[in-house]
């Protein structure tokens, strides 16, 4: 697909999408629940479609009908499991130990830029408790008998590791508990892993009893996105529906936006997003602590300065921080999506501050996490053509 936008102001207000790192969590927690759960969300994109799709795999039941995707969870267990993701990272990093902790051998596959994230660090600690892997990049088979204990991972590399660990350790047979050998980034994301626990009844924290029962709530919600939104507030559109004391840290972008020094630790998804935004200051701006980008659904790093390049604008950058040389505006120009739905929005916000028209290569990326984007871009008074 390609998109090919005329710069325009947008207006009004929009709905948010449904949190997307609440709907992995809430769909795997309603699969290994003690009863069916119906989860109501404001959207389906395709990476919550890949968690619906996995826990099928596991041998849960679930279904999407409309805004309520149904999970009757998992009750039999047998044989060995085969788990086919598309590219959501998340799905991936979460399920892997849980397929270890419930089968003895399986496999698990992805597609795209997903079999070039790294799986090492999770392996690694799961391997010493009786768990054997074929590699550390998908496709991932593994055999063996996952067993209770300390299990030390560090939590500077990605909270996906920690979440994972989290949701799995209850599972055992035995006192289980996750020790982090390094700090640990993005930590709003166990934050939400910890808040979706708690609802289905794990407490623990980070250390458990082992064989605890998850207990569905019965019906749940699906917060508001934070991070989608942050496209929208960034072009000043009023966003409903967002929770303001949401354990999502990517609520933090009213904050941090105007500051001219942004440390990127906990809020990596609004790099992309943020550079805009500083893009359209009249002065410069420096996000750092971003090394952890170029492991994303692309080199974010080097995604990011291209977007702001192939706009028109300035923008230099190292292993851990980039500048950006704010101008007030952006010229226009053709746009690489990198397959990253993340560039596709920015980069058709960034419009909004072009003199020229933006072209976007590869638009179709935006379906990872936002399926409507686009007809709610032209919607608010976006001038987007995509073919």
């Amino acid at each position: 697909m390609i998109a090919t936008i005329t710069p325009a102001e947008l207006r009004g207000s929009i709905e948010a999408i449904a949190s997307k790192s609440y709907a992995h969590r809430i769909i795997i927690a309603a699969a290994l629940s003690d009863k069916p759960t119906e989860i109501y969300i404001n959207g389906i994109s395709n990476d919550v479609i890949d968690t619906v799709n996995a826990v099928n795999c596991l041998g849960a039941k679930a279904e999407i009908k409309g805004n309520i995707i149904s999970v009757e969870p998992v009750k039999k267990i047998s044989g060995e499991v085969n788990i086919e993701i598309s590219e959501s990272g998340t799905t991936a990093r979460l399920i892997l130990p849980i397929a270890c902790a419930l089968y003895q051998k399986g496999t698990l596959t992805g597609k795209g830029s997903l079999v070039k994230r790294p799986f090492k660090p999770l392996c690694d600690a799961i391997s010493e408790h009786g768990i054997a892997f074929s590699g550390n990049y998908l496709p991932i088979s593994f055999e063996g008998k996952m067993t209770a204990g300390e299990y030390k991972i560090a939590g500077s590399e990605s909270s996906q590791y920690i979440s994972a660990l989290l949701y799995t350790l209850p599972l055992l047979n035995d006192e289980s508990k996750v020790t982090l050998t390094s700090p640990l980034a993005s930590e709003g994301y166990v934050d939400i892993t910890l808040d979706v626990l708690k609802q289905f009844g794990i407490t623990g924290g980070y250390e458990y009893k082992g064989e605890e029962k998850y207990t569905t709530p019965g019906r749940i919600s699906v917060e508001g996105d934070w991070s989608n939104s942050t496209f929208w507030l960034c072009a000043g559109v009023e966003v409903k529906g967002l929770k303001a004391d949401s354990c999502q840290r990517d609520r933090l972008f009213d904050l941090v936006k105007d500051q001219d020094e942004i440390d990127a630790e906990h809020i990596p998804d609004l790099v992309p997003i943020l550079s805009v935004y500083a893009a359209s200051k009249n002065k410069n701006t420096r996000i750092y602590n971003i090394s952890r980008l170029r492991i994303k659904e692309s080199d974010r790093i080097r995604s990011v300065c291209d977007m702001i390049t192939s706009l028109g604008g300035r923008i230099e950058a190292d292993d851990n921080e980039m500048v950006i040389y704010g101008t007030g505006s952006l010229t226009g120009g053709t746009v690489d999506s990198y397959n990253d739905h993340r560039i596709v929005m920015s980069a058709a916000i960034a419009s909004t501050i072009c003199k020229n028209k933006v072209i976007i290569r590869g638009a179709e990326a935006v379906n990872k996490s936002y399926p409507d984007f686009f007809n709610d871009f032209n919607s608010l008074g976006g001038k987007a053509d995509v073919k």
